[in-house]
């Protein structure tokens, strides 16, 4: 069987404190890989912090002006090529942590009707929507939208904004909302940036 070895070095500050930025808002599967990133800190003695993002784009700024030490981008994330092509970006680790689990989300006390309903969606889970409808229902009947995260979605339903989310389940528990149907964890593989250290020139 093939073996792969590597070590996490980032650049550590001072204050042995990394800050983590990454999607948000809180309960995206992006923010539930983090929460381990910071675990595997501690264990070495060293503090993390979470910062979230609006959206990639703004992880990858903030990474640009020191405002984060870290970035963690999943590998789903259809543009991740633009952290690997940044020149000031050194690729830190990669490692595969699963995501919480994926469903259909309505919120709760409410009839679920198909025929018009506004579905929410990130645009990388989009594809298990044929799984998570009934086998009976014709999509052409559903408005499909995509948002920017899966917590985004989840908030839009909360807000009576859509009708049904395709989200996670710590996104569903943390906006109150309810699974019709679920299709697990999805096996997701991340990467962590850190900026490279500029060069002294004497």
């Amino acid at each position: 069987m093939l073996k792969f070895s590597i070590e996490f070095q980032p650049p550590i500050p001072p204050a042995k404190t990394l800050t983590i930025g990454t999607l948000g808002p809180s309960g995206t599967s992006s923010d539930y890989a983090s929460s381990y990133i910071v675990q595997q800190l501690e264990s070495e003695k060293l503090t993390g912090k979470i910062q979230l993002f609006d959206s990639f784009p703004d992880v990858k700024k903030a990474l640009l002006q020191d405002k984060v030490d870290l970035a963690l981008v999943p590998h789903a994330y259809h543009l991740i090529n633009e952290f690997y092509m940044e020149p000031n970006f050194d690729l830190g680790f990669i490692f595969i942590y699963p995501t919480p689990v994926y469903g259909l989300a309505k919120k709760k006390n409410t009839e679920v009707v198909f025929k018009g309903a506004r579905i929410v969606t990130h645009p990388a889970p989009l594809p298990l929507l044929s799984r998570l409808l009934p086998n009976s229902q014709d999509q052409s009947e559903i408005q499909v939208d995509l948002s920017p995260s899966t917590s985004d979605a989840a908030i839009q339903v909360q807000q009576g904004l859509a009708n049904l989310a395709i989200t996670n389940a710590n996104a569903v528990e943390a906006y109150d909302l309810e699974f019709i149907s679920t299709y697990g964890k999805i096996p997701m593989s991340w990467s962590i940036f850190y900026k490279k250290i500029a060069e002294s020139h004497v």
